[in-house]
């Protein structure tokens, strides 16, 4: 099976990872696998060709695919693309953003195409705008979605078949992101102790991501726990973090019960979860997916988050983590229980491994999907 995975954009995304996971796990288990990526800007060294090769994947071709539909780029990457196709000779084409698909559709419109996968990240379901309702119609074979309530929805709103639309949630690097993997850096390096009550959050630091419901209640508990830290891991432009971080920080007076480590990545972001006790997880921003949930799930972490979106997927309340409404005063009698409930904390833990074990291999992810290629091309269905 030959597979040419497209993908619209060079950042390393919380789409990208997932995209070029699935192409190195496909290639492990067998697959011919090419993958087309944007072209990396000038001066940028973290991009998808970088950590493809960081990850000993060098089956990867940069040409400009744009993010965003761009009618003379498009043209011009339609032509270069063609060549691409003409020369790998997919038996699939898997796209993992609109405007890729949209591209794959111009590059083979005149030719006898490959098969047309696409990807939706989306767990409410794939957009049903009148561009995507074209690519449906003409360029989709078929469909990998994230969520069952996504599945639903491109069968009934965007009239996919049932046979041809797979539920396969995204993979996590399970060895990299464990608890027991060890990291250069410790509890210690980040300032904090063994006794320490570790509350973490991982976010970009905008106003948008409602850190202040999380300070808020480190702020009311502070007095009564003395053992209690906020762990905040992101960073933001300077405006957003003075408005979200400092001046709040020095209204309260918890400055000296707040770790600031700033943007981690790498080895820095497993140890970042390893020391954590609880992830706060207020609001989900451009990732609908909730990489930051599911990493934290596999590094045995349990997540106190709101019921919506596709964290009801993820979070079985009192089993892996917590449902919190979007107040401090109940984020904090959460966190008061936890506190003092050793035993809960230590289970949820577990349970968090667990889960994530079962459904976020990257092998199970790649197996389903080749199996559903091969369903597909060989006209199979369930």
């Amino acid at each position: 099976m030959k597979v040419l995975h497209l993908l619209s954009n060079w950042k390393w995304t919380a789409v990208s990872e997932p995209a070029v996971d699935l192409a190195i796990t496909q290639k492990a288990l067998g697959a011919e696998v090419l993958f087309v990526c944007g072209k990396p800007l000038e001066g940028h060294e973290y991009h998808v060709p970088f950590h493809s090769r960081q990850k000993g994947f060098n089956n990867v071709k940069a040409i400009k695919l744009s993010k965003h539909f761009q009618v003379l780029t498009a043209m011009r990457d339609a032509g270069i693309l063609r060549k691409l196709i003409n020369d790998f000779k997919p038996d699939i084409i898997h796209s993992h953003m609109k405007n890729a698909h949209f591209l794959g559709f111009l590059a083979i419109r005149k030719s006898k195409p490959p098969f047309s996968i696409q990807s939706s990240y989306n767990p409410e379901g794939p957009g049903n705008d009148i561009r995507s309702r074209i690519l449906h119609k003409h360029f989709s074979d078929g469909l990998v979605v994230i969520s069952q309530t996504a599945r639903k929805r491109a069968i009934e709103t965007c009239k996919f078949l049932p046979n041809t639309v797979l539920v396969a949630e995204p993979g996590i690097d399970l060895d990299r992101f464990s608890p027991e993997r060890e990291t250069s850096d410790t509890r210690k390096d980040f300032g904090l102790t063994r006794d320490n009550f570790v509350v973490g959050l991982v976010s970009r630091i905008r106003p948008s991501r409602r850190i202040d419901i999380a300070l808020n209640a480190i702020s009311s508990l502070a007095e009564k726990y003395t053992q209690l830290r906020f762990f905040l891991v992101g960073r933001g432009n300077r405006r957003n973090y003075e408005e979200v971080v400092e001046k709040p920080l020095k209204e309260m007076g918890i400055a000296d019960k707040v770790i600031l480590p700033g943007y981690c990545r790498d080895d820095r972001l497993v140890a970042a979860y390893q020391s954590m006790d609880v992830l706060v997880y207020p609001i989900p921003g451009t990732d609908k997916s909730c990489r930051t949930v599911r990493e934290a799930m596999a590094t045995g972490v349990p997540v106190i988050a709101p019921e919506i979106g596709f964290l009801q997927d993820l979070i079985q309340d009192g089993v892996n983590g917590k449902f919190m409404d979007l107040s401090s005063e109940n984020l904090a009698s959460i966190l008061s229980t936890l506190i003092k409930d050793s035993t809960q904390l230590k289970m949820m833990a577990q349970k968090s491994r667990e889960i994530a074990n079962k459904r976020f291999s990257m092998v199970l992810q790649a197996r389903k999907t080749l199996v559903f290629y091969e369903k597909l091309f060989n006209g199979k269905s369930e």
